[in-house]
């Protein structure tokens, strides 16, 4: 693997290496690079260089932690430069529906302008079988196709929504086939909100593979 030093929130992630016992590399351009996982999601680009890339085994599950910047653009043509940290795993027994739960404290802008490359669309909370809360509402908007509302209600139950809602609400969570991804914002990062963002992923992960989603 090609890797190099990552020059900004190195110490947070190799504390968090060391804390949980992951490996952690570096940087590593996906271009120059074919011997190791790949982490796509909505935020992949063939320009994407990813930075403190981590990885290791939580709770039995595979995970892989790092930082992606590039640009993109919005539907008027301007030009963003966003920075994403990454929390991904794979699903065992499940397969997802593409999905984003994306949060409302930042640019809701730039998750419409992603979604809108998969033709993806934001759906009236209302049409979701399962009853959703107005704390909920109002701290996330939700991006899928709507064929694929049926298995989405049966994710979102009460107890979902309110685990998102009192404990993850800055974040933005993708569903894709086997695929997790949980995105971060926080610049400059924080252990302690790394640890969260991990922590929501081991959850996450659990969460589904409990729920009957058939």
């Amino acid at each position: 693997m090609n890797f190099r030093p990552s020059k900004h929130d190195r110490p947070v992630f190799g504390k968090l290496a060391s804390e949980y016992s992951l490996t952690y590399y570096g940087t590593v351009v996906p271009s120059e690079s074919d011997d190791y996982l790949p982490i796509r999601g909505i935020t992949a680009s063939p320009e994407q260089v990813d930075d403190n890339y981590t990885t290791g085994v939580i709770s039995g599950y595979e995970v892989h932690l790092l930082q992606r910047t590039h640009d993109i653009y919005t539907k008027t043509g301007d030009r963003l430069e966003r920075t994403w940290t990454i929390c991904h795993t794979g699903l065992v027994r499940h397969t997802m529906p593409h999905l984003l739960i994306c949060s409302k404290s930042k640019r809701i802008s730039d998750d419409q302008t992603l979604a809108s490359y998969l033709r993806m669309y934001e759906i009236d909370l209302a049409s979701f079988g399962s009853p959703i809360a107005d704390d909920f509402a109002d701290k996330f908007a939700i991006f899928l196709t709507p064929k694929d509302i049926p298995v989405a209600s049966r994710l979102l139950t009460p107890e979902f929504q309110a685990m998102l809602s009192i404990n993850f609400s800055s974040y933005d969570f993708e569903l894709d086939g086997q695929d997790i991804y949980i995105y971060g914002y926080d610049q400059p990062l924080e252990l302690v909100k790394l640890d969260r963002q991990l922590r929501g992923l081991a959850w996450l992960a659990g969460t589904i593979q409990r729920t009957k989603l058939a």
